[in-house]
């Protein structure tokens, strides 16, 4: 996962001015370059287009209540076949509370869009669902063409030492007397 800034170093921030808050509350749509997201030097994921979000700010008492969705195109290095390809992580449920006292005249909410958005980037990116991957001994990209290299048939797999292991049942403790504390 890329590096998080501090709540203080970001460049590009989403601001809602309070004060043209309704009692029906307020929308808020719009799009801000992705480098909010501080992706600069990841090596499996990059971006690849604007943040886009659709919020609405509703007045609860003395809180805020932010919710809407947020979207931003990435791109990615698949797990299996080391290909870059690009897709859309979504927030489809952006939803907030602030103190309204704490935020009188304009609410940032830069740093929560950019958490939501970057807890929906998947841990173990695919091109595809059914990705074949790389051959493990010559490297050819499946997807594209089977290779001439032979399965491994000598039975041997990095579990094949497990194969013989039994596990044995443990001893009951003689009658009458206590047993002895394992840790």
């Amino acid at each position: 996962m890329p590096a998080v800034p501090s709540a203080g170093s970001f460049s590009i921030v989403i601001l809602i001015d309070i004060a043209q808050l309704t009692d029906e509350g307020r929308r808020v749509v719009g799009e801000e370059p992705a480098n909010l997201l501080g992706l600069d030097g990841d090596p499996v994921v990059s971006e690849a287009g604007p943040i886009r979000y659709d919020l609405t700010v509703e007045p609860a008492g003395d809180k805020l209540i932010v919710r809407g969705e947020a979207e931003a195109s990435l791109g990615f290095h698949c797990s299996r076949c080391d290909k870059f390809f690009s897709t859309t992580v979504r927030v489809s449920s952006f939803l907030h509370t602030y103190e309204w006292a704490e935020h009188s005249a304009m609410l940032d909410v830069s740093a929560d869009v950019r958490e939501d958005l970057l807890l929906e980037i998947p841990g173990f990116p695919l091109c595809r669902a059914d990705c074949k991957g790389l051959c493990p001994q010559c490297g050819q990209d499946l997807n594209e063409a089977a290779c001439d290299c032979s399965p491994a048939t000598d039975g041997l797999s990095p579990w094949s030492a497990l194969d013989g292991w039994a596990v044995k049942p443990a001893s009951k403790p003689a009658a009458g007397k206590p047993q002895a504390d394992s840790r």
